[in-house]
């Protein structure tokens, strides 16, 4: 089957491609090129799929989720984030990878470079 225009594939293919788009680009892009393409992006069966795809839900989720595209947001948002990063609950959250005492280092001129420190 020869297909002359993106918009000839069904739906289901054209929601898959969608899925392995940025959702950043998905919204302030892809959402402006026609209204199939604004309709579809708008779908909440395809910010499901990319929930989905992302692993922030499996196959059996049962919770109920009031807007998914801003859930998907959220749970991008949260993947991102550091536990404790003010250390307001002491060092909780956070681990040492080397201890290099309280110094200051002294690092090498640059050639072409100014003074560094």
């Amino acid at each position: 089957m020869a297909v002359g225009n993106i918009n000839e594939l069904p739906e289901n293919i054209l929601l898959e491609l969608f899925t392995h788009v940025p959702a950043r680009q998905l919204l302030l892009r892809c959402r402006l090129v026609c209204s199939l393409w604004r309709d579809l992006i708008d779908l909440v069966t395809l910010w499901k799929r990319k929930c989905l795809r992302e692993g922030f839900i499996t196959e059996d989720w049962d919770q109920p989720v009031a807007d998914w595209k801003i859930f998907y947001f959220l749970r991008s948002l949260h993947r991102n984030l550091l536990h404790n990063p003010c250390a307001e609950e002491g060092f909780e959250f956070w681990s040492l990878d080397v201890n290099g005492g309280d110094e200051w280092k002294h690092l090498p001129q640059v050639p072409g470079g100014g003074p560094q420190g």
